[in-house]
């Protein structure tokens, strides 16, 4: 049996699986007519370091020299702009945190990216749902982003959130993500407030015998898969402040706010301008 908490490093390790396989769906909205698409699935999966497989062959976690600027990796897929801004619902069902908490951990870790003045990406809560659940385990896409809770243990054992982007293989285009949070009674999470402190120095309070873990801190990395982002593996600075570096640790709330490298990655693929670089 494994222990409920182990006192050392947390992994939140992308393990970034590119399963391109056609998939037979319903065409997205925007494409209707032409029959069913064919569709790439990517999945994020973030495990406790102890409990990790490892990082995989070809995981992207590139080493973009010493410049600031370039402390990110994109995958290259993208939102339509057509499709900006991003709509997505929030479960509540099996919310290991007050309701008011979830809902104000989720929406605070989109608005850190859309925040951002040069950058055109907009995310926006469609409210609650109890029909919609995180496609985690789903065979194809529903065509709705939708963020809560969820038992992980059958597939994604110890794993701390997983996300899921479906995309068009031809254009790279998103059509649908989800996030799932871990419902294992090992993780304690909770919405910590620190009021207008800087995330940078602060730490949740310390729970005996549990990992804790920030809903914030976790959707914010989170939401940066939502961008294509791909998580930085290097284990030294500046690589480590990132939002996107891929491992978190006990108790932490610094990824609540965006660095360098995140802000260069949404300034890349969503310039103010509208224009790809």
């Amino acid at each position: 049996m494994r222990p409920a908490k182990l006192f050392g490093v947390l992994v939140v390790t992308a393990l970034l699986l590119s399963l391109a396989w056609p998939v037979a769906a319903a065409p997205p909205p925007d494409n209707p007519g032409k029959g069913p698409p064919e569709l790439g699935r990517i999945v994020f999966i973030h495990y406790e370091k102890d409990f990790a497989p490892g990082k995989p062959p070809g995981t992207p976690g590139k080493s973009p020299g010493n410049k600031e600027d370039k402390l990110y990796s994109y995958s290259g897929i993208h939102w339509a702009d057509s499709d900006i801004p991003v709509y997505y619902w929030i479960n509540l069902a099996n919310s290991r945190v007050d309701v008011a908490d979830a809902i104000a951990g989720i929406t605070a870790a989109f608005q850190t990216w859309e925040d951002d003045p040069r950058s055109y990406m907009d995310f926006e809560c469609n409210g609650t749902t109890t029909t919609l659940t995180p496609g985690i385990f789903a065979d194809e896409p529903d065509y709705q982003n939708v963020v809560g809770w969820a038992d992980l243990s059958a597939e994604y054992p110890d794993a701390i959130a997983v996300t899921v982007t479906w995309y068009l293989l031809g254009i790279k285009l998103i059509v649908d993500c989800d996030i799932a949070l871990n419902t294992d009674p090992a993780f304690a999470w909770t919405q910590y407030d620190i009021g207008t402190a800087d995330p940078n120095n602060e730490l949740l309070p310390d729970t005996p015998g549990y990992y804790d873990v920030d809903v914030q801190n976790i959707m914010t990395h989170e939401a940066g898969h939502w961008l294509q982002l791909d998580d930085l593996y290097q284990e030294t600075e500046p690589y480590t402040e990132q939002t996107m570096y891929g491992y978190a640790t006990d108790r932490e709330l610094k990824k609540r706010s965006l660095e360098s490298g995140d802000i260069a990655g949404i300034r890349k693929i969503y310039p103010i301008r509208g224009k790809k670089k």
